[in-house]
């Protein structure tokens, strides 16, 4: 008798354990503590993770004996977290931004990123559901009934009224789900409304290149200060250079969609119906989108929806070209195809990059000249710093194709080169990595330079200029008049009046500062003057 009594305690402490360890580990899986803090708002101020984890374990506990609701509910809340793990590591719990992120991925994107996953997120991931089926088969077999217990009952509904909101995560989870589907509705109906307003026609024959640059954090280029000589060109053509714009948030989608339409800049948000390309086909301004970034569907994602908008628009990564690693270089050849074309008037050319976008490693493969270092740790950080190289040594060949354009067609012509965001250091299995998987205070720092065909000489401004009035900016960059707009001036020396609340966002990252990890100290001899 004595024996079964602490047999049946002993069953209970294990179910508790094992119940403990499943939720710490579903927790992780949908995004750790920023999941923790959605699901129990109370601990924000410092409850702890301890804490946090009990509560669902407890939550857990009622719902795990029971073969309906185990099969039902727990079981599949596991496998979904399971399958959410890789994801979570880089956008924490699932929202709008984890969502339309995940929507806009093609295949050779979600293998890069996948692959960039160390192991034991996977193993952790795994460990969920292996750790629910362990908790419900050992309540099986030792008849653990907590709903039998009316103690149980009582405190547990009193701990989840009084101290939680058991139902947040789940809500907010369902709300990102419907914004989600919300947006996909609203790029239907924006794909084939302009609601820009007539203004006068742009009838100066010239020809515009807005150069979208992918994941390049400022601080990396020798441009603006980075130790390593990786901007030979930027470094010597006469340019226009600004310190101080900010990206217009810290993922591509995110971003792009609020830098290239007018949008509601106090909840940053845009309107698609307001974009850039809208704006000029209204202007009579001709508008070509090349991009060499994935393409998952015509209008189910809102950057393409923004390009398709465009009078030519041709995405390098479609059909066939989904599984391969495409050089940014292949987009000078579709430049020289559309300046061969003659034509009257303005033309926009928007050349969407895949620049340092991860995996840097395998972005760089054509290049000869790569940096390398003496520290393996560094080596990924080396790929980074070379990417820039190349997106350097790409503006090179956008401007020398331009300037022979120009030769032959009289025509003259300037270059935006800017880029969407940057990116967070990280190490991963001791190594330092450079993605996407976190916000960092320096992720909305991205350069914008200008470079015209009658430059002489090279400017630099330090003028704090926020990416949500990017398309005022842009629009006076290429001499659009419209009822609708306001005098904006990229390029004038001055910070705007407002940032929107950008500086309140950075506050509130709590990564701590990372900037620029210097590799020159570690470079191998063959390219250490460089």
């Amino acid at each position: 008798m004595q024996y079964k009594k602490w047999e049946t305690v002993l069953s209970i402490v294990l179910f508790g354990l094992l119940t403990f360890l499943f939720a710490r580990f579903f927790l992780n899986s949908l995004g750790g503590p920023r999941a923790m803090n959605e699901a129990f708002p109370f601990l924000t101020n410092g409850g702890g993770r301890l804490a946090s984890t009990l509560l669902l374990a407890i939550f857990f506990s009622l719902f795990i004996p029971s073969k309906l609701t185990f099969w039902l509910f727990v079981f599949p809340c596991a496998v979904v977290a399971a399958l959410y793990s890789p994801f979570a590591r880089v956008y924490g719990p699932p929202d709008y931004q984890s969502l339309i992120s995940a929507l806009a991925t093609n295949k050779e994107e979600a293998f890069e990123f996948l692959t960039q996953i160390p192991i034991k997120v996977y193993f952790k991931g795994a460990l969920v559901p292996g750790l629910a089926l362990l908790s419900y088969y050992l309540a099986h077999i030792s008849h653990i009934r907590p709903w039998r217990n009316k103690v149980y009952i009582l405190t547990s509904l009193f701990i989840f009224i009084v101290f939680t909101e058991p139902s947040a995560f789940v809500r907010k989870t369902f709300t990102a789900a419907y914004q989600t589907q919300k947006t996909i509705n609203e790029l239907k109906n924006a794909s084939t409304t302009n609601s820009w307003p007539d203004g006068p026609k742009v009838l100066q024959d010239k020809d515009y290149v807005l150069i979208i640059g992918e994941s390049a954090r400022k601080d990396y280029f020798h441009l603006y200060g980075y130790p390593v000589a990786n901007t030979p060109f930027l470094d010597s053509v006469n340019s226009i250079t600004v310190n101080g714009l900010e990206a217009g948030g810290t993922y591509t989608i995110g971003s792009l969609t609020n830098m290239l339409t007018r949008g509601d800049k106090k909840n940053w948000k845009p309107k698609f119906e307001y974009s850039l390309i809208d704006l000029a086909n209204r202007s009579g301004i001709k508008t070509f989108w090349i991009s060499n970034q994935g393409l998952s569907g015509k209008y189910d994602t809102p950057v393409s929806t923004i390009g398709f908008k465009a009078n030519v628009t041709k995405f390098l990564h479609s059909g066939a070209y989904d599984s391969k690693n495409l050089s940014d270089f292949l987009l000078i050849r579709q430049l020289r195809n559309i300046l061969d074309s003659k034509t009257k008037g303005g033309r926009l050319i928007i050349l969407h990059t895949i620049g340092s976008h991860p995996d840097a490693c395998r972005r760089i493969e054509d290049m000869k000249d790569k940096f390398e270092v003496t520290r393996k740790d560094l080596g990924y950080v080396a790929c980074y710093v070379t990417s820039i190289k190349k997106t350097d040594a790409f503006l090179q060949k956008v401007y020398t194709t331009m300037q022979k354009s120009s030769a032959k067609s009289g025509r003259p012509f300037s270059i935006i080169y800017f880029s969407d965001h940057g990116q967070i250091h990280r190490n991963i299995n001791g190594k330092i990595i450079i993605n996407n998987n976190s916000a960092s205070k320096f992720h909305y720092d991205v350069p914008l330079i200008r470079i015209d065909s009658d430059f002489k000489t090279r400017l630099h401004l330090k003028s704090q200029k926020s990416g949500l009035n990017f398309t005022e900016g842009l629009a006076n960059w290429m001499g659009i008049q419209n009822p609708q707009l306001q005098h904006y001036d990229l390029f004038d020396g001055k910070d705007d009046l407002t940032d929107y609340g950008l500086s309140k966002k950075i506050e509130a990252i709590k990564n701590p500062e990372d900037p620029a990890i210097d590799i020159s100290p570690y470079l191998k001899s063959e390219n250490s003057g460089s």
